[in-house]
């Protein structure tokens, strides 16, 4: 089954120059490549205007493949970003299930 991963991005004044010299476009290319070279399929890519910069909307079989570009990008200093795991109303469904089974009270309860 295919997880949806949604990318929260901001440029820092590294990323930004380079982006600003290299082209947008270059920016958006350079994401494809990636994602198709790990094995997931590259959604959406689209860029910001107010808190974030772009956003990307990536579908991926290994989850553990999804995180490894927030490592590498991050660990240039280029970019911060916060990845959002997006579930399916069917996941939703299947976690609700176990409701019946949680051991847990709110606090003064």
């Amino acid at each position: 089954m295919a997880h949806r991963y949604l990318v929260l991005g901001k440029y820092t004044a590294q990323g930004l120059a380079g982006a600003l010299q290299e082209g947008f476009q270059s920016r958006h290319d350079n994401i494809a490549n990636a994602v198709k070279s790990l094995g997931g399929k590259l959604i959406d890519y689209s860029f910001c205007a107010g808190e974030y910069d772009f956003t990307i909307l990536t579908e991926w079989d290994d989850e553990t493949k999804a995180l490894v570009l927030q490592m590498v990008a991050g660990s240039h200093g280029s970019v911060s970003s916060q990845t959002i795991r997006l579930l399916t109303a069917t996941e939703m469904d299947q976690s609700r299930a176990h409701i019946p089974n949680v051991k847990w009270s709110a606090p003064g309860k």
